[in-house]
């Protein structure tokens, strides 16, 4: 179960913004911190007052960095940050995530300050996340 959360939270650490690092047509840009709001259909996980404070940041350089909070076997809220590199090629995104290889998956903006990525390996399950 711990591996499936790492997986979703870890992909979601490199969601992806264009190639050129300027925001599309309609103003949606990645680029910047983006707090986890919520966790559908995310086998085990479900976001609380501590995994609500973990936070991804796009940088416009392809890169980026994350802070995970979760709960140690002690129950205490225990954080730990990750790097890594992101990209999109049409309207698939693709990153590299140190542990797991490169995922692929979708983000979808419903605004400005909000989008829900949609991994293709757990079509089903998102995670959804707003600009800080």
């Amino acid at each position: 179960m711990k591996k499936i959360l790492i997986l979703f939270l870890s992909l979601s650490l490199f969601a992806a913004c264009s190639d050129d690092d300027s925001p599309s047509d309609n103003g949606e840009s990645i680029v910047g911190t983006w707090v986890l709001v919520e966790a559908n259909n995310v086998p085990g996980f479900q976001v609380d007052e501590c995994s609500g404070q973990s936070t991804i940041t796009f940088m416009a350089d392809n890169t980026a960095s994350s802070t995970f909070y979760g709960k140690n076997n002690n129950d205490e809220c225990v954080s730990s940050t990750d790097a890594g590199a992101w990209s999109k090629t049409d309207s698939k995104y693709t990153f590299n995530v140190p542990q797991l290889g490169t995922v692929t998956g979708t983000v979808t903006f419903s605004s400005e300050t909000r989008f829900t990525f949609r991994p293709d390996d757990l079509p089903t399950s998102s995670l959804v996340f707003e600009k800080q």
